[in-house]
């Protein structure tokens, strides 16, 4: 008698179309296919718990966060009921967890962590910032003043990941245009640093460097407020002005990246949050040579990384080896993070 063949492990899967599109879903299933594993698109439109059981979870639930977050009451309706279906699978291992996801959905969160597991580093930090209500010029002053955050800054919305207007920043060199910045945000000191950007793409235990334009050094003067979209100004093929050096500043020496440095960074933004799939933002400040996280996403593009769909199979394969529980809701919900006031997020 032949040995009975073993059932593949089943992957339930869901990314938004746009993401699917990106993500090079045939050869994904391929990968996984060559290690008996079934891929699974879930239709969070439909109860869940039928469409199981699952040995793993892949997702990127982030785009329909967004929309919760700017009130749509369907995505809010979607959100929760994925959440409710993760609660009663605790065994399942789920790419990510949603609470760290939460987590980096709401940037003063985000910050907070990177401020705590970096207090003690001398080479890494995150700049200083505070998170400015929609309120008087006095008081965002006083805000900014008592966090120690120093023009120029960098003004971003509330809320990250997931639509087009978490990219829409701005740099604000003076207090006197602060009021060129509409509704709440978070204020970041800038940090020069030779308009380079370093991007850390994590996939499990590995992790790959990408390089990118950034922005040109700012100084505080009382120049109008810079707005730009941060995913266009760093692009691979970016020839923003924004990211070209003033002429007195291409003389300056650039700090050289020292990778063990950046494996540090993964290592500890990675336990911090339990996760497996990120994207980690590092510039190099021009004078002091530190090391600034100054931004965290969930399941990042992946651009220009070889071998990726083999690499998620081996990943998912892992996990299943492994049963990690890990992943358990607490207390956290997308619902802690809407406006009790209702009304668009900012």
């Amino acid at each position: 008698m032949e040995p009975r063949k073993e059932l593949p492990k089943r992957i339930g899967f869901w990314l938004n179309e746009k993401k699917c599109k990106k993500f090079n879903v045939p050869e994904f299933v391929e990968e996984c296919r060559k290690k008996n594993m079934e891929v699974i698109k879930l239709l969070l439109h439909e109860p869940l718990q039928p469409q199981g059981p699952f040995d793993v979870i892949l997702h990127k639930i982030t785009p329909i966060y967004a929309q919760a977050l700017d009130a749509n009451q369907e995505a809010c309706l979607l959100a929760s009921a994925f959440e409710q279906y993760l609660l009663s699978v605790p065994s399942v291992p789920v790419v990510d967890p949603v609470p760290a996801l939460h987590t980096l959905l709401h940037r003063p969160a985000t910050y907070a962590l990177l401020h705590a597991i970096t207090a003690h580093d001398d080479q890494v930090m995150t700049p200083p910032y505070v998170e400015l209500p929609d309120t008087n010029m006095r008081t965002k002053k006083q805000l900014l003043a008592q966090a120690g955050v120093t023009f120029p800054i960098v003004c971003k919305p509330v809320f990250g990941c997931g639509g087009t207007a978490a990219h829409e920043l701005a740099v604000v060199l003076s207090a006197s245009r602060l009021t060129e910045w509409q509704g709440p945000c978070v204020a970041q000191s800038f940090v020069q640093h030779g308009a380079v950007l370093y991007k850390l793409y994590v996939l499990g235990d590995a992790w790959h460097l990408v390089v990118r334009p950034s922005l040109k050094n700012f100084r505080a003067t009382d120049a109008p407020t810079v707005h730009f979209n941060s995913s266009k100004v760093s692009k691979a093929d970016s020839c923003s002005p924004l990211t070209q050096l003033d002429q007195s500043d291409r003389a300056m020496r650039h700090p050289q990246p020292d990778n063990s440095v950046f494996d540090r960074i993964v290592r500890t933004v990675r336990e911090s949050l339990s996760m497996d799939l990120l994207g980690i933002d590092v510039v190099i400040d021009s004078s002091s040579g530190q090391y600034a996280i100054i931004d965290v996403n969930p399941f990042p593009s992946y651009d220009s990384i070889a071998d990726l769909m083999p690499c998620f199979a081996t990943l998912l394969f892992e996990k299943i080896q492994q049963r990690s529980c890990g992943h358990v809701l607490s207390a956290s919900s997308i619902n802690d993070l809407l406006p009790a006031r209702g009304g668009r997020r900012q």
